[in-house]
């Protein structure tokens, strides 16, 4: 009885999570999908929960145990829960299962198993009606007539440099036939804000670098979008957590020829290491003039710098940001790489399905990383080896940045951006902090 409860609890937070998510039916999500949701579940919880973990819960990757409490807790605290124990409880409390005034109960002797059998046709065709007339009226309550792009405007301007920024969006939605107008800062659903329908302006926060792309929503339909660059002003230093990270100056990480966030200094800032380590990301979002997705070198040298108790993994990721595409090159120690995922701008691979052993490290040294993409064919070595090659199907977009993730903290010795035809658009040795 116990399985079968957590079974169907299990159920019921993931059919709330795609609800909530805005992402919805989980049948046809690609591994994008879940990686929105891992950034949204991040945003919310502050905690991390892998792509293949949430494959893992959603049944998209084989594996025979049950999730952990740990992950069951993470992801009903997105449906603000504050446990999965609570998460339960109240679902036995909305849904009590209880016999009506005077009617028998299956042990009664009253009702003879094909009187029982016909009542319960007569019950089940009854209740199938009314859920057909249900299900009709939800469909037809819930169709909104195509809204034209030109009746809306939508515009947006950040107020000052560096992070936080506040932008300020001015739009016009009056045309709308509802009063559900939304401002979206990103693909995040759950950055999404409702705004007055005849208002024309909206100011919403930017905790972190990057490019977004805002929405103007009206009901269901986005019938605005733009591009919107909020840059780091130098390396934005941070550990993250919700609602705002804790941010870290410049000069007190950037030192001695390399950039080092140590763990006596997160943990000044109250910040715990243990039991779960902080998420800590170095961001740099600017203009990288001349280079596209499909033609450039970027070379680094790196290092994940803890290893203490849940630590063990080293999980680390660069990142590579274009304008509506991304780059994820993961490294871990080498008994970890299981849990990996590489993502070339469209191109995927699971490390549960495929060998990136190449991406396993000994992060006691330093380690090299060369990520060449020439005319679409991509190359990764790692210390001075071929780790991967494939051909990026994508189209070629802007790039704007680059980010270094470490579950725990690390180390980043250089970082550099170069044209195929070996020019340097862009180089930090960290030998001062600007």
């Amino acid at each position: 009885m116990t399985a079968k409860k957590d079974h169907s609890s299990l159920a019921r937070c993931r059919q709330q999570i795609e609800q909530i998510s805005g992402l919805g039916s989980a049948e046809g999500w690609t591994t994008a999908d879940f990686d929105r949701l891992s950034e949204a579940i991040l945003q919310k919880t502050g905690t991390c929960l892998s792509i293949t973990t949430l494959k893992r819960v959603w049944g998209k990757v084989r594996y025979d145990s049950s999730p952990t409490t740990t992950t069951l807790n993470v992801l009903v605290q997105y449906l603000d829960y504050p446990n999965w124990h609570d998460f339960e409880s109240q679902a036995d409390q909305r849904h009590p299962i209880t016999a009506l005034p005077g009617s028998p109960t299956t042990d009664s002797p009253a009702i003879q198993p094909d009187l029982r059998w016909r009542l319960s046709r007569v019950v089940l065709y009854g209740l199938g009606m009314a859920l057909s007339g249900l299900l009709v009226f939800l469909l037809l309550s819930d169709q909104q007539p195509t809204l034209s792009p030109q009746d809306f405007s939508f515009r947006s301007r950040p107020i000052t440099q560096g992070i936080p920024n506040s932008v300020v969006f001015d739009y016009d939605a009056t045309a709308s036939p509802t009063d559900s107008v939304f401002i979206q800062q990103s693909w995040d659903p759950t950055r999404r804000q409702l705004v007055a329908r005849t208002g024309h302006q909206h100011t919403s926060i930017y905790y972190y670098p990057g490019y977004f792309r805002a929405k103007l929503v009206v009901g269901k339909q986005v019938v605005r979008e733009h591009d919107l660059l909020i840059r780091s002003q130098g390396w934005n230093i941070a550990v993250m957590q919700e609602p705002v990270p804790v941010y870290f100056k410049a000069g007190d990480v950037i030192q001695h020829g390399k950039l080092d966030l140590p763990p006596s200094l997160i943990e000044a800032h109250h910040v715990t290491m243990q039991p779960q380590p902080p998420l800590t990301r170095y961001r740099y979002i600017g203009e990288l003039k001349g280079l596209q997705s499909n033609n450039f070198v970027l070379e680094t040298r790196l290092r994940h710098t803890y290893r203490t108790g849940s630590a063990a993994c080293q999980q680390t990721q660069l990142m590579i940001h274009g304008k509506g595409e991304m780059f994820f090159i993961p490294l871990s120690a080498k008994g970890c790489i299981s849990d990996l995922f590489l993502g070339l701008a469209g191109h995927q691979v699971d490390g549960r399905n495929t060998n990136l052993s190449a991406f396993g490290v000994d992060f006691s040294n330093w380690v090299e990383l060369r990520c060449e993409v020439i005319q679409n064919r991509a190359h990764i070595w790692i210390n001075g080896r071929l780790a991967y090659q494939t051909t990026i199907p994508s189209s070629p977009v802007d790039l704007v940045g680059v980010t270094y993730e470490f579950t725990g903290t690390g180390s980043v010795d250089y970082c550099r951006f170069r044209r195929p035809d070996g020019s340097t658009v862009f180089f930090d040795g960290f030998d001062s902090a600007y």
